[in-house]
């Protein structure tokens, strides 16, 4: 099962084979890791007694690209805490002010995170195969119907033909009638989800192309024609995925979005007779 990578794990295995001046920034990160986030590189040098140059190499000798990629990695580690089947982010005895900052804060770094490793060829292929197609099927189960709902939702809008579906056996005949040119747009987060990828590989048995934004390397990633990749932020076998569905929604943004800025004027003159249906079903504000 993938899971996102601890930094601090990371630190602790990697610190006997460090330089002497890079396990001084170890063991500072170790001892004070929220500390360590409000520094920039000049100031954890100092605090470390060490160069800005043996700081980036530090960051490099445990797996991060530089000294940026190591600070979003620490504040998505920093951002995970752990109650049991509630939440990974927030301790049991927390206050109500403090669990809303942790999941807040664990959100932010998950967005921030999941951005820097955004794959751009695999979105525009995915952005021009769901721009093209002339039905789209977006499906989920569980916690991803939400999302196949806000993805029709927002296809919908810029004149999309597209359909959300949660249910298995629905999904089937709707998979159907797809054609030659349709699409199937599948959600999961972990990607192991049994219905969701018998209908991947029904509708590539059939011809019909995949664009998944599931795990990367997982069963539905291998099923799909085109992956948007997101590595899950909690441990679903655990935790409930809440940072995780923010990602997946905002990636339903920047797909619809691409969508509509392809699609160009058509789409835009359609939304805009969509926002007139809409605000005029609208009761007037009064005062």
């Amino acid at each position: 099962m993938p899971h996102p990578i601890n930094i601090l794990e990371d630190i602790r295995r990697l610190r006997p084979d460090l330089k002497r001046s890079e396990a001084q920034v170890a063991d500072l990160v170790l001892q004070n890791p929220r500390g360590v986030l409000e520094q920039n590189v000049t100031a954890l040098a100092h605090s470390a007694a060490v160069s800005e140059a043996t700081v980036v190499r530090f960051c490099r000798s445990v797996g991060c690209a530089g000294f940026p990629d190591f600070k979003l990695r620490l504040a998505e580690c920093q951002a995970r805490g752990g109650t049991p089947y509630v939440s990974q982010d927030v301790a049991p005895d927390d206050s109500v002010g403090t669990l809303a900052r942790k999941i807040f804060s664990s959100s932010a770094a998950a967005l921030t995170a999941a951005a820097a490793g955004l794959d751009e060829v695999a979105l525009n292929d995915a952005i021009a195969r769901l721009a093209d197609a002339s039905r789209i099927l977006c499906v989920g189960i569980g916690a991803s119907g939400a999302l196949a709902q806000d993805a029709a939702h927002k296809l919908l809008r810029f004149g999309a033909n597209a359909q959300p579906c949660s249910d298995p056996i629905l999904a089937r005949m709707l998979l159907l009638n797809l054609g030659a040119d349709g699409l199937l747009l599948a959600l999961s987060n972990t990607g192991r989800s049994g219905a969701v990828n018998d209908l991947a590989a029904a509708a590539r048995a059939q011809g019909v192309p995949v664009v998944a934004i599931t795990a990367p390397e997982s069963p539905l990633s291998r099923l799909a024609s085109v992956t948007i990749a997101s590595l899950p932020v909690e441990d679903t076998e655990m935790y409930t995925p809440m940072a995780s569905r923010l990602v997946h929604l905002t990636l339903i943004d920047v797909l619809s979005t691409g969508v509509a800025l392809r699609l160009g004027d058509p789409a835009r003159e359609h939304l805009a007779k969509v926002k007139a249906t809409i605000n005029a079903s609208r009761t007037p504000p009064t005062g």
